[in-house]
């Protein structure tokens, strides 16, 4: 990605020395007791396991005194569900490069242990994109039972020491990492983990460079290690799995060349928010003047500032084409972007911004890091870890969040992307500050049911209401697909329904609601004088999303939500009820949220009214127990069966 290739790039050609603090990653370490192991035992689910994995960090001095990391990996193959596992695939940036590939497949072959190497011409090195490259290569001889032993080295010309992940989805017995870092180098070092390290050594190894015409230096070395390292389980609702693995973190903050000049990377988060300015978003943050000249002049005479904003939001989002990008990978031009009516996400959002400013909108840009990228520290100043920018605004002194990429979201409104805790808002003139990015629009479904019968037929008639983040999804799979599409697919979720009549509302009015209108039909519901339904015919909750022991990180929604039934049940003459569930509640601790059903009969009518409410984004893992089994009773709850029997006379 340009922008954190501009970052971080130094080129560290001009410091000429030698590293010795190379380590010596051997290959022919595989053993007849590790071909013989057939199930791990902290694990007897796991298919595979890592038996060993190592990576060593230094300035290699054969490849010009760019930065290197060796590689060395040893895994156990139990089932053939984990044959991939022998296809192995690096990506690069730019300029570097995969070199010092090696690989062995273990087998036992009557009583010998057989080695199959890989060969040179089965290592492939193909060109993603314009900026991308990968190496791949397949380990030969791949049975049950086997081990693969593998290594190689990445080039690194950049100043950024990779960060190394502990944990994976299949578990390991032994991870370490090391570096050797010469003592021009400054770093902010940090491990994200839950549990502490098996090792964990630092020292300094004397004359570990030398420097022609200077003499020897200092490195500073550094190890870290964990014994059995359990699988990553992933879970619905939960931010990317990188803010959870464990792994160390390597922040770069100086680098002090042989003539004694110090480049700084970040040392305050005002040096952090100059360099947001000055390398993300290429001096393009002061544009306005163009945009007084080129916006249509309509626009900009709206009096009123909210309609004013909207109208202009408005007018960048139809006008401008997101290409799936979050960053432009060349230097970029708002005047080039408006005209060319397609861009980045900064492209667009700095479009966005300026076109606000021209207009007299107090606006902001805000850096944040979206949900798939992990979230930002904020121990110590660092910009690699944002990779999204969004605009804010300030009206009547209510906040608004804007990101024009998506043409489907209102004013106010962002994707679920964005919503990843805090973000950075860059004000020049008081100083930039932490924000919560929050929705502005509450996300809930209401669905409103009425059932009669007719001959041997439950007819029922069904209005949704959504809003919010569930309104959104509707509007964008509204937008592709047609009204024939819509039902097929209803009919589809709901296989025991039949569509008769279907209508949608789709509008950006009434706060974005989106509402929809169905007729269905359950045939042949009488058998044997009696009539058994469960009335939640669609939005019916029956597979609880949390399945796990114990979760290690936060249940992450993204946003506050609710759902509710309003249900009618017109109860056919010559019927009486014979079975239906009592009223209950269920709330969760501390006001997190509750779950209920409100059932009762009036003469020929049943009522029924349930709503569920998690009034919280996101539960720690200390709640996670409590809203397991919420779920757990929120799905016996939903689980209701009307039964009326036809009465003799």
């Amino acid at each position: 990605m340009k922008k954190i290739a501009l970052l971080l790039f130094l080129s560290i050609i001009q410091t000429v020395y030698c590293q010795r603090d190379k380590e010596n990653f051997k290959l022919d370490r595989t053993t007849r007791d590790e071909l013989n192991i057939a199930v791990y035992e902290k694990d007897s689910t796991a298919n595979a396991v890592v038996l060993e994995e190592r990576g060593h960090e230094f300035v290699d001095e054969d490849n010009d005194y760019k930065f290197r990391r060796d590689i060395y990996k040893r895994i156990k193959i139990f089932d053939k569900s984990e044959f991939e596992r022998a296809t192995i695939s690096i990506n690069t940036y730019k300029t570097k490069k995969v070199i010092d590939i090696k690989a062995i497949t273990y087998t036992i072959e009557g009583n010998k242990i057989k080695k199959t190497h890989l060969l040179e011409k089965d290592i492939y090195v193909k060109k993603m994109s314009e900026y991308w490259t990968q190496t791949s290569f397949t380990l030969p001889n791949i049975e049950e039972g086997c081990v693969i032993e593998f290594k190689y080295s990445i080039i690194n010309p950049y100043s950024k020491i990779e960060d190394w992940v502990f944990q994976s989805d299949i578990p390991k017995i032994k991870s370490d990492f090391s570096a050797s870092i010469p003592g021009n180098w400054k770093h902010n070092i940090r491990l994200r983990s839950y549990r502490n390290l098996d090792r964990n050594n630092t020292k300094i190894n004397k004359g570990c460079i030398y420097i022609p015409g200077i003499g020897e230096g200092d490195c500073s070395f550094v190890e870290y290690g964990f014994d059995h390292v359990p699988a990553f389980k992933s879970e619905d609702y939960m931010l990317s799995e990188e803010n959870f693995k464990a792994k160390v973190i390597f922040e770069p903050i100086s680098f002090t060349s042989t003539d004694g000049r110090t480049t700084k990377y970040t040392k305050t988060w005002k040096d952090a928010d100059k360099t947001l300015r000055k390398n993300f978003f290429d001096g393009q943050t002061s544009k306005a003047k163009f945009f007084k000249k080129n916006l249509p002049n309509q626009l900009l005479t709206i009096k009123d500032n909210f309609s004013r904003a909207e109208a202009i939001y408005t007018h960048i989002q139809e006008k401008m084409n997101w290409n799936k990008r979050y960053w432009s990978p060349e230097k970029l031009k708002v005047r080039n972007t408006y005209e060319e009516k397609t861009g980045a996400v900064d492209a667009i959002n700095l479009t966005l911004y300026n076109a606000l400013t021209a207009a007299n909108i107090e606006a902001y840009l805000v850096a944040l890091s979206t949900r798939n990228n992990g979230t930002v520290t904020k121990l110590f100043p660092s910009v690699s870890e944002f990779n999204y920018v969004i605009v804010k605004v300030v009206i009547d002194d209510k906040t608004y969040f804007l990101d024009a990429t998506d043409k489907q979201l209102l004013f106010g409104e962002i994707p679920m992307r964005c919503l990843n805790g805090e973000g950075r808002v860059l004000d020049t003139k008081k100083g930039s500050y932490w924000e919560l990015i929050k929705p502005s629009y509450k996300s809930y479904v209401m669905n409103n049911i009425s059932f009669s019968f007719d001959k041997n037929q439950l007819n029922g008639k069904i209005i949704t209401s959504k809003n919010g983040y569930y309104a959104y999804n509707e509007r964008k799979k509204n937008n592709t697909i047609s009204d024939d599409e819509y039902i097929e697919n209803f009919e589809t979720k709901y296989p025991f329904l039949e569509v008769n009549d279907f209508n949608t509302i789709p509008s950006k009015t009434l706060n974005g609601t989106f509402k929809t209108y169905v007729e269905v039909s359950i045939p042949d519901i009488e058998k044997n004088d009696l009539i058994r339904f469960n009335p939640f015919i669609v939005d019916h909750i029956t597979k609880n999303p949390f399945k796990l022991e114990e979760r290690h990180f936060p249940v992450d929604f993204g946003y506050s939500w609710s759902k509710s039934h309003n249900i009618k049940i017109k109860i056919p003459e010559g019927y009486i009820v014979t079975k239906m569930p009592k009223s209950k509640k269920i709330s969760l601790p501390n006001k997190g949220g509750s779950t209920f059903l409100s059932i009762k009969q009036q003469n020929n009518q049943i009522s029924i009214y349930a709503k569920t409410f998690l009034s919280k984004a996101i539960y720690t893992n200390k709640e996670y127990h409590y809203l397991k089994e919420f779920y757990n009773k929120m799905i016996q709850m939903q689980d209701c069966l009307i039964e009326l029997k036809k009465q003799k006379n």
